[in-house]
């Protein structure tokens, strides 16, 4: 089985550095570009489902290689982005001013720590991983997904189908509209492709 997993293009919130869980935020033009040139990327793919996060974010991209596809979106909340709790629409300097103590706290142990009033990573890999249980059994071999999500679950899907520690998943940098692929042969997955929306600067 195949899975292209898709972050969504930036938004406004990405290009001011908020952290964005929960928030809604709409694409720069930026944004649309990044978008516009990954769909291009993936035009001659054929999925045979296409999962999604129900974020607005993450749903411009995935009703188009749906449409493509001539499948339907399939929104899970499993796919969402961390919610970030009291972080959730702060920058790095707004969370740190008004809650000092909590920002050192979660600096100290990122993927352990559970923002107050949100989750913390080790919850996006477990829901990540019951999405996964569920749906491996749906579809053959021969299968190929789409996944379209955020950073923090291109995260978790590392390190929950493809063994990676998670301090190891910090290494790979998956830009707004980059495209990560995994083969999963069971259980077992290998990562095969890692594209970039552009050109580092």
């Amino acid at each position: 089985m195949k899975l292209t997993i898709v972050r969504h293009a930036q938004t406004l919130g990405n290009a001011e550095k908020r952290y964005l869980g929960m928030t809604e935020s709409e694409l720069t033009e930026r944004g649309r570009a990044q978008q516009a040139q990954t769909l291009a990327r993936l035009s001659g793919t054929t999925f045979d489902a296409v999962y999604a996060s129900p974020s607005g974010r993450t749903m411009a991209m995935a009703e188009q290689l749906a449409r493509a596809s001539h499948v339907r979106v399939r929104q899970d909340d499993r796919l969402r982005e961390m919610h970030f709790g009291i972080f959730d629409g702060l920058t790095a300097a707004e969370a740190e001013a008004q809650y000092q103590e909590i920002w050192q706290a979660w600096l100290a142990d990122f993927d352990r720590y559970r923002l107050p009033e949100g989750e913390g990573f080790q919850d996006v890999k477990a829901r990540f991983a019951a999405f996964w249980k569920e749906i491996k059994g749906a579809y053959d071999d021969s299968a190929h997904l789409a996944l379209v999500t955020h950073g923090g679950v291109v995260r978790a899907a590392l390190a929950v189908l493809c063994g990676m520690p998670d301090a190891l998943t910090w290494h790979v940098e998956t830009q707004p509209a980059s495209i990560v692929q995994i083969k999963m042969i069971g259980d077992y997955g290998v990562l095969c492709g890692l594209i970039p929306s552009e050109t580092l600067q």
